[in-house]
């Protein structure tokens, strides 16, 4: 499933794209693999949602990939 996280415009944020930090957002959970999380800068106040499964095509964000597994 995915993340939905509330962003504000102006603001930067670094998005999971290991899936191990249980949020959508890095908290350094990657540090035990290659994966590095991906620097997002909002440019409005939006819902996003960040990807659970890892399988997406679009990371760091859900494509909907999860409803086939």
């Amino acid at each position: 499933m995915p993340y939905a996280i509330e962003v504000k415009a102006g603001q930067e944020y670094w998005l999971c794209v290991c899936g191990k930090s249980g949020t959508g957002l890095c908290n350094g959970s990657h540090k035990s693999t290659d994966i590095l999380p991906s620097q997002f800068k909002a440019t409005k106040d939006q819902t996003i949602y960040v990807c659970g499964c890892t399988k997406t095509q679009n990371s760091p964000f859900c494509d909907g990939t999860h409803k086939s597994l």
